[in-house]
């Protein structure tokens, strides 16, 4: 692998603006330069124009088939708004590569094409690939999961290239997410004379289901609660004729969300009864369960890299990745076989430990020769 070359690569595309929801210039040029380097090994490619609010996914394949053997994703966007690529444009010393993105994940959705441009022949002849350039991972994936859910559901693993952890684990286990978004409509009116002009408090009853919602966390179980955003009201001595919410919930349970959903329901009951309006948004992610099937191949990959002397360890995570929606279409997820992050994700330190590329290039490229070997043997 060409670290000079990769690093070169890299720079042109952490300098090109992505944030997921307002970078789709930028997105649309990562999806090209990408587009044209697979177009160039032979691959056949799709640039998928999803919303007027998401960039374009791009699909590669290496032949067209009713079932494929390994589905490779990684994401293009970022958590960043316009103009930071130029306010920190990509720099590099002698551990860590800066700049927007080049963590998360710019850096391994790189690698997958060092992958690929490297893939053995009797690997490419053996085994059906689907490789996946994900524009809205950053938001949820709300729009991409449409166009790559067939693949999924057509694929029998998935190797999602978020970054390694910074100790270089990877991972085959993550929490879900449900995220709730209320707004409150209450009747606004002077605080002095609540018993008689007809004032609702929008404010008290976000407080009733802040309360409510906190006390579903347990510890025991994995789920935890966080009312992350707060708002409402005008002046304190106006009763508050609005407020809102934002509630992300982190669960290793898939069966919570009915939980939740029950309460949710309930507390809308008992607010409007009171006169207060309630919009509820609702977005979730399934848990990445580490289940027996998981478990066996998670298992097999330890054996043979311990026996080739290749690095190889894994770790749960409680944050989200695509994996969270592959798993659910039935894929064997390993996740987390990215760049090993340096650390500082999502904020002006984000840093990526550029030179552990080769390795997980290594990693992916046996794990791929060892699906050809066993290709028809389960």
């Amino acid at each position: 692998m060409d670290l000079r070359q990769y690093l070169k690569d890299l720079e042109y595309l952490v300098n090109i603006d992505s944030g997921s929801q307002d970078g789709f210039e930028g997105l649309g040029r990562i999806a090209d330069f990408f587009k044209e380097r697979f177009d160039a090994l032979g691959w056949q490619t799709e640039k998928h124009d999803l919303s007027p609010d998401a960039g374009p996914c791009l699909i590669c394949t290496n032949r067209k088939a009713e079932k494929y053997d390994l589905l490779m994703i990684g994401h293009i966007d970022t958590v960043f708004p316009l103009g930071t690529a130029s306010e920190r444009p990509f720099r590099y010393d002698d551990v860590y590569a800066y700049g927007p993105g080049a963590a998360d994940m710019k850096d391994s959705s790189l690698l997958m094409y060092y992958i690929i441009k490297e893939l053995p022949p009797e690997v490419n002849e053996k085994l059906n690939i689907v490789v996946v350039y994900n524009p809205d991972e950053e938001i949820g994936s709300l729009y991409s999961r449409h166009v790559y859910k067939d693949y999924a559901e057509r694929s029998r693993y998935a190797y999602v290239y978020e970054g390694a952890s910074a100790d270089g684990a990877s991972c085959a286990e993550r929490k879900g997410g449900i995220v709730y978004n209320v707004r409150f409509t209450g009747v606004a009116g002077h605080c002095g004379y609540v018993f008689t002009n007809g004032a609702k408090s929008a404010v008290h009853e976000m407080g009733r289901w802040i309360v409510a919602l906190s006390d579903m966390q347990d510890e025991k179980i994995g789920t935890s609660v966080n009312v992350g955003i707060a708002r409402g009201g005008i002046a304190k001595n106006i009763v508050a004729p609005d407020a809102m919410i934002e509630v992300d919930i982190r669960i290793k349970d898939n069966s919570e969300p009915a939980r939740f959903d029950s309460v949710i329901a309930r507390l809308t009951e008992e607010a409007r009864s009171r006169g207060i309006g309630i919009e509820v948004e609702r977005r979730f992610k399934p848990a990445l369960v580490y289940t027996d099937e998981v478990r066996a191949y998670v298992e097999h990959v330890c054996e043979i890299t311990q026996a080739a002397n290749i690095p190889f360890h894994h770790a749960p995570r409680g944050g989200l990745s695509d994996a969270n929606i592959l798993a659910s279409y039935g894929c064997i997820c390993l996740d987390g076989l990215g760049v090993a992050a340096g650390g500082g994700s999502h904020s002006p330190a984000e840093k990526s430990q550029y030179k552990t590329a080769e390795h997980f290039k290594n990693l992916s490229l046996f794990l791929m020769q060892d699906l050809a070997e066993n290709k028809n043997k389960e």
